[in-house]
């Protein structure tokens, strides 16, 4: 074995490491969050969890517009910096400072806005109480975020995921008495304490080891101006897709109502965010990696290209057992009303391998500071979600959504793969792409056995001997 190739292993072993360890705290808190969106299903119905998505989609893009995205610009600064103590330490006084001053001013731009926002969300301003109360919710987001940059470009990730378990468990705690005893009206106050409860720990487990350094604000924000720029870009392009998928929303509720949110949202949840638990694993690691590396033509191709190849030998047994079982998944997350969501959920898994490579080449954009361009690949992917999601839904329903969602990622997958190859002059190492196609044919021959056979013969036929060659290729 060469030099690179027992470097490539060792990067390997930690990767998967990481996602061990933010795979089980990711699935105890995803556990926990199904608990809590089970029991908003049971006890307030699809128009319980419609009203959450509602609340959720709004302030979370509120939350990325006010805080500049300097959670994840800042990673790549704090990464670069880490093995330099002076610098490392001026880079971690900046980023705290600058998120409690984009912190308090969401937070008041928020409460004092909040007529605008009920009547931007629902149409009217009866809910104008409960976002100035989900104002608080923007600062903790905020802080929180801000000490998850500054551990991730230090490469705490074990502190990072301790934060994360306890928070999880100590939240789940917190909010299930609340929606018992309130039910429709406890909504606002289980957003308010999940964050709050998350703040908390992620303020008791953040780095302690760095020297600190008085900075002023008018310093921080001059220094900051950097990280700034590149989060301006990058707020822009998320505020783009979070508007987007607000719109749809928001037509879907205003169309079809509030039960055909909620079911959206719960189809979209399980493929986006519960399958998701793999790229958010992975991403904790790769892109504070490929920031330090992605001066190297070559490195930068070898390590892209071994994200894309680990995350599709993951992703290949994961999505056959989400397929064949997610009437059983829908069935113990939510309850029976939502089987009208199956068909976006296993036709929507198989998007999954080009939402992953796609992931992983969009994170060099990043990585090289380059905000104009994510901006307009990140546009193009907003039109290209509406353009395919709304008429698609409305001419084939939950189908129609996952025939949408798998389009999309395609869509996404080779605009990001043009700025990679002629923009930036890099390649993947051979069979990547083909690897890439794999992942998704597998997919769609478990969806389509599935409707022939039936989900219970299909997984052991699918699932054992990719299963066997997933595990040899990791070996």
């Amino acid at each position: 074995m060469n030099g690179s190739d027992r470097h490539i292993s060792g990067t390997t072993r930690k990767v998967l490491k990481v996602l061990g360890i933010f795979g089980g705290v990711q699935a105890i808190s995803i556990l926990c969050a199904v608990l809590r969106t089970k029991l908003v299903a049971l006890w307030l119905g699809p128009a319980g969890v419609g009203l959450f998505a509602i609340f959720n989609s709004t302030m979370d893009m509120i939350a990325k517009t006010a805080q500049l995205n300097l959670d994840q610009s800042a990673v790549r600064d704090l990464a670069c910096n880490r093995d330099k103590p002076a610098e490392g330490a001026r880079t971690v006084a900046v980023v705290r400072k600058l998120s409690l001053l984009l912190g308090l001013g969401g937070m008041a731009a928020v409460a004092l806005g909040s007529p605008l926002i009920s009547l931007w969300a629902f149409g009217n301003t009866s809910y104008t109480l409960a976002f100035a109360a989900l104002s608080v919710w923007l600062l903790f987001a905020i802080l929180t975020n801000g000490e998850w940059a500054v551990m991730r470009g230090y490469d705490r990730l074990k502190q990072l995921g301790k934060a994360s378990l306890w928070s999880a468990l100590t939240a789940i705690a917190g909010t299930v008495p609340l929606l018992y005893f309130l039910r429709i009206d406890g909504i606002v106050p289980t957003l308010l304490v999940y964050y709050g409860v998350t703040c908390l720990f992620t303020i008791l487990f953040r780095v302690k080891d760095i020297p600190k350094v008085p900075i002023s604000l008018h310093d921080a924000w001059h220094e900051g101006s950097g990280m700034m720029r590149l989060g301006a870009y990058m707020t822009m392009s998320n505020t783009v897709t979070l508007l987007a998928s607000n719109i749809l929303v928001i037509y879907l509720n205003r169309r079809y109502g509030e039960d055909a949110v909620g079911l959206y949202q719960s189809g979209f949840t399980l493929v986006n965010t519960y399958v998701g638990i793999i790229f958010t694993a992975i991403v904790m690691e790769y892109y504070p990696r490929l920031s330090t590396v992605i001066g190297g033509r070559l490195r930068t191709e070898v390590v892209v290209s071994h994200e894309i190849k680990l995350a599709v030998w993951v992703l290949m047994p994961v999505a056959i057992v989400f397929i064949c079982c997610s009437r059983l998944i829908v069935g113990i997350l939510y309850s029976q009303e939502f089987y009208a969501v199956l068909p976006y959920v296993a036709i929507g898994a198989c998007g999954v391998f080009f939402r992953a490579a796609s992931w992983c080449v969009a994170y060099t954009i990043l990585a090289k500071g380059d905000g104009r361009i994510y901006v307009c690949t990140e546009a193009a992917s907003a039109i290209a979600y509406l353009a395919l999601h709304i008429p698609l839904y409305n001419a084939f329903g939950f189908t129609g959504l996952g025939i949408a969602y798998v389009a999309w990622y395609a869509v996404y997958f080779l605009s990001v793969c043009a700025v990679y190859r002629f923009r930036y002059k890099l390649g993947f190492r051979p069979g990547i792409i083909t690897l890439t196609l794999c992942g998704f044919a597998c997919a769609a021959v478990t969806v389509a056995l599935s409707g022939i056979m039936g989900a219970w013969l299909t997984l052991p036929l699918m699932l054992i001997p990719v299963g066997l060659i997933a595990l040899r290729r990791f070996r």
